[in-house]
């Protein structure tokens, strides 16, 4: 498996066993996650539209205030939105590259 496919299973993983997670685990993650994102979407080409902005901001501070409130609902929440993030971004780098080797 590649990295970015294990880390998507550390997230679901963390997101099932969100009881288990100390504070800094999930602090841990979402920091992860969140530069992840940012970096999967400049390879991708994507360019971060007013939306895309808004979507990572509200996830940050989503996962901010629920760290705050220690909900283990809205931690995983913010778990799975992020695995979901990735994967997605995943399947853009993995069909850019199919198209370059076509080329």
């Amino acid at each position: 498996m590649s990295y970015t496919a294990d880390f998507i299973s550390e997230l679901t993983w963390a997101a099932n066993e969100v009881d288990k997670l100390s504070t800094n685990e999930y602090r841990r993650l979402v920091e992860r996650a969140v530069k992840m994102v940012g970096e999967m979407r400049l390879e991708t080409g994507t360019r971060p539209s007013r939306g895309n902005y808004v979507a990572m901001g509200n996830l940050e501070i989503a996962a901010l205030m629920t760290e705050a409130a220690a909900n283990n609902d809205e931690v995983e929440g913010v778990l799975l939105n992020l695995a979901g993030m990735i994967r997605a971004l995943k399947i853009m780098v993995d069909g850019k590259i199919d198209v370059r080797k076509g080329d």
